[in-house]
């Protein structure tokens, strides 16, 4: 999903902090230095995450300059993050046959490879699995609207509310937090009086109609029972004859 194509589904973040005075120049330097880096088989680390041009998030070798993510009082950016998914019995797996290679074709006693000669050969292996895959590949949009002080994020689940928003706070030196429907109603520009009431509102049922009905139900039905209650009492007070 995303803002130029696909789903139109996003978060809003309420976004707390000012535009910087010049925002070309001050965000390109913060955005560039958190550029997304590809993954290379021969690096140790498993992921990677950084902010990548909107209309081209695969060239990794333009620089965000900002003719790429300033538009007029917009900001666009999109945030991408590779990782390797190299399943362990895989790896597991060709370890072994490569190790079984080495003994037959050098004639090594099993006996004598010791645990840094296998971790060698498994790093190798696994190097070389990197290089015939490609890394799984997560792509999030966000479109920061300054003059509405909101930031629409084409993602879902932790990569956006976590991983996304830390990265847009250090990027951009501001706040922001999930804009529910409660917290964009207290960032209205209301009067006094109306964040007084809206301050006193407390929750309500989903189907007001439906509690009411059932309520005057049962007011009904206490209004039948006290009715009858005074019968059952007079009769209970006649004197029985005995005999």
């Amino acid at each position: 999903m995303g803002a130029l194509n696909g789903s139109l589904s996003y978060l809003r973040f309420l976004v707390d902090g000012d535009l910087a005075d010049n925002p070309g120049s001050a965000y390109e330097k913060s955005i560039q230095s958190r550029r997304f880096v590809p993954l290379l088989a021969h690096q140790d680390g498993a992921d990677s995450a950084g902010w990548v041009p909107t209309e081209a998030p695969f060239d990794d070798e333009r620089k965000m300059t900002r003719d790429l993510f300033l538009f007029g009082d917009l900001i666009a950016v999109t945030y991408r993050e590779d990782k390797w998914s190299i399943p362990r019995p895989l790896l597991k797996r060709e370890t072994t046959k490569r190790l079984e290679k080495i003994i037959a074709e050098q004639k090594k006693d099993p006996e004598e490879i010791g645990r840094a000669f296998i971790k060698a050969v498994e790093q190798a292996v696994l190097i070389e699995i990197k290089q015939r895959t490609i890394p799984r590949t997560k792509l999030v949009d966000v479109i920061w609207d300054p003059a509405r002080k909101e930031a629409r994020v084409f993602g879902r689940g932790a990569v956006a509310t976590e991983r996304v928003a830390s990265l847009f706070e250090r990027t951009f030196h501001v706040r922001v937090d999930v804009g529910s429907y409660a917290a964009r109603a207290f960032a209205l520009d209301l009067g006094s009086r109306a964040l007084g009431v809206l301050d006193r509102l407390s929750p309500g049922w989903l189907f007001p109609d439906a509690v009411q009905q059932e309520h005057e139900q049962l007011r009904e039905k206490l209004a039948d029972d006290d009715d009858a209650a005074p019968a059952a009492t007079a009769d209970e007070s006649l004197p029985w004859k005995v005999g």
